[in-house]
This record gives structure tokens, C-alpha cells and sequence, in this order.
């Protein structure tokens, strides 16, 4: 008897330490759910697939194709102008019908018309174009237009994720993937700073949308980089394409509609800077008449600040210089065989 009753309260023991260890192991037990199905099954589901499909979706019907017909009177030898066809793409900024593309997309156009993605075709107006950047915004009276995603300020950074959409050789719509490769000053242009990405950009992407992975615009696409490798032949080199950031191509686009084209200060000098850490911006030309001229700046000087403020950056400078409305006074000082001078001028317009 005695041996039967130790028998079973060990058995008791022993129940109770495989219990509270199988209740410690699955969790789910001590919510009364049951034993899973699962538990003794190998649990090993395929990865998510990846896409952007969604992105693709959102700002898809935003991107128009543009086909327009201009005069070309240039060539050698040719006596009487030709028509000329010219293929771009187009993004829808706004329900009322405002969109933005190159405008060496509809540069002498006589006609333009706009290819909606939902299969309308509508004749556009041009209501400006900026060729310092390159854009021209477009006006067509239709409904049910689909604006473009859009954020005040985009953050596009170098690394992320960006697709292109446009009509490259009119196939309709296309898509490419890359990422931002760079956006810090490339040299190409004095006073902005493009996006440089490796998304692939063809004939007809010109004038279409840059958006990152969420669809959200960050850029208009302008080109792809071409390198002469003769006297007469140029290539395109892959992997290395711009777009023009999204924030002054919106910019551009308010100026133009609010006034039809877009004003610039100017005071007619170029100038370089050695290096980024260097002080100031050497004048390496004057333009003769010009308030730079009138003002006595020479070649050789070095500005050192442009109204009190120093000019260490010449991208920034220029820019300054950019948004002071024509016919206001600034001031520049510079040094001159170890002279410092201060200089007054009134802007003139770019």
C-alpha cells in the first residue's frame, strides 16, 4: 500500500513539472486556445514579395504623354522650314489642369497635344517657360484630371529608392527603378543643384516624373548625361540621369502661372571658386554694360561677401544674387591687390 501511494505522488510531481514546463514553452495554453496545429510543423512561409506597385498606382495617372508639331528652320542649306514632331512626357500638378514638363519638349511648338492615361487626348496652351531650368508649364481644360502625390518638402536623400515615369519612343507608359546617386553640386548649372540618379531615362522621358518608392513626386526628368566621343558622334552614358529637384520645379510652376514667366537678378559676372574651403569667388568675366560693369568690378577681383553676406559658396552667392528683384541696390565687397573695396550696383534681370 505504502509502496502504491509513493508511486503515485511522484507520478503527481512529475505531472506537475512536465505541466508547468509545456505551459512556460507555448504560451498560448494558459490562454485557454489549445494546443496550435502548428507547433510540431516546419512554420517556414516564402518571403513577401517586394513591389512598388502600389507607388506605381498612385502617380501613374498623373503622367501624360506630349506630342507636339513645331517649325525647324535650322540645318545647313535649308531654304524653307520644315515641321517637325517632337515626343515628351508631362506631369499633372493640379485638378484645375496646370502641368509641368522640359520645355525643350515643346520649345517652337505650334501645336501640343496631351495624351491623358485614361485614353483623352487634349490640345495644351503654354502659359511660360523658364529655360534656365528647363521646364514649361502647360494648361488643358478637361475633368477628372488625377494630380500627381505631392509634399511640401520631399527629402529626397542620396540611397533612396526612385522610379521614372514617362513615355520613352511612345511605347506608353514606362516605368524604370534606380536610386538617387547624388544631389550635392555637379557642375552642370550655376544655380541649382539636379537630382542625379541611375534610372534608366530615353527619348520621350523628358518632361516626366521622378517619385520615390511611395509615389510621391521628388523631381521632373530632364536627361540623361551624353559624352562626345568624336567630332560627330555623341553617346549617352547609362546609369547616369537628372531630374530637376521637386521644390523648384514647383517654384517655377507658381511664378509662371502668377505671372507667365519667372524674374531673376542678375549683375552680369561669372566668377570661380578654387575650391569648397577657399574664401571668396575670383571674376573671371564682365558683361560690358551690365550693372557689374557699371558698378566697377574687374576680372581678377574677389568678392567677398554680397550684401554682408560672405561669399564662401558660389552656388549659394549666385542664388542670392538670383532672388534679388531687378532694380534693387546690393552692395558686394571685394578685394583688389590686397584693397578692400565696397562696391554698389543695382540688379538688372537674368
Amino acid at each position: 500500500m505504502l509502496k502504491t501511494l509513493s508511486f503515485l505522488l511522484k507520478s503527481i510531481i512529475i505531472g506537475v513539472i512536465i505541466s508547468s514546463i509545456i505551459l512556460l514553452l507555448v504560451p498560448d495554453l494558459r490562454q485557454g486556445s489549445g494546443l496550435p496545429l502548428t507547433l510540431f510543423t516546419n512554420n517556414d512561409p516564402s518571403p513577401k514579395k517586394r513591389s512598388f506597385n502600389s507607388a506605381v498606382n498612385d502617380a501613374g495617372p498623373a503622367v501624360v504623354n506630349i506630342y507636339s508639331i513645331g517649325i525647324d528652320s535650322s540645318g545647313y542649306n535649308r531654304r524653307h522650314p520644315v515641321e517637325r514632331s517632337s515626343l515628351g512626357s508631362g506631369v499633372v500638378m493640379t485638378s484645375s489642369g496646370y502641368i509641368l514638363t522640359c520645355y525643350h519638349v515643346i520649345a517652337n511648338a505650334k501645336l501640343i497635344v496631351v495624351g491623358l492615361q485614361d485614353g483623352r487626348f487634349e490640345e495644351a496652351q503654354i502659359l511660360g517657360y523658364d529655360p534656365i531650368t528647363d521646364l514649361a508649364v502647360l494648361s488643358v481644360s478637361a475633368e477628372n484630371l488625377h494630380p500627381i502625390p505631392q509634399l511640401d518638402n520631399p527629402n529626397a536623400l542620396v540611397g533612396d529608392v526612385v522610379l521614372a515615369l514617362g513615355n520613352p519612343y511612345n511605347l506608353g507608359q514606362t516605368v524604370t527603378q534606380g536610386i538617387v546617386s547624388r544631389i550635392s553640386n555637379n557642375g552642370l548649372n550655376h544655380y541649382f543643384d539636379y537630382i542625379q540618379t541611375d534610372a534608366v531615362l530615353n527619348e520621350g522621358n523628358s518632361g516626366g516624373a521622378l517619385v520615390d518608392s511611395e509615389g510621391f513626386l521628388i523631381g521632373i526628368n530632364n536627361a540623361n548625361f551624353k559624352t562626345r566621343v568624336s567630332r560627330s558622334r555623341v553617346e549617352s552614358v547609362d546609369g547616369v540621369s537628372f531630374a530637376v529637384p521637386y521644390t523648384l520645379a514647383k517654384k517655377v510652376m507658381t511664378e509662371i502661372i502668377a505671372t507667365g514667366k519667372v524674374t531673376r537678378g542678375a549683375l552680369g559676372f561669372g566668377g570661380a571658386q578654387d575650391g569648397p574651403s577657399s574664401v571668396g569667388i575670383t571674376v573671371t568675366s564682365i558683361d560690358q554694360g551690365r550693372p557689374a560693369d557699371i558698378g566697377g568690378l574687374q576680372v581678377g577681383d574677389v568678392i567677398l561677401s554680397v550684401d554682408d553676406i560672405p561669399a564662401n559658396n558660389i552656388r549659394k552667392t549666385l542664388e542670392y544674387i538670383s532672388n534679388t528683384q531687378p532694380g534693387k541696390e546690393i552692395q558686394l565687397e571685394i578685394r583688389r591687390d590686397e584693397q578692400r573695396l565696397k562696391l554698389k550696383m543695382i540688379v538688372d534681370e537674368l
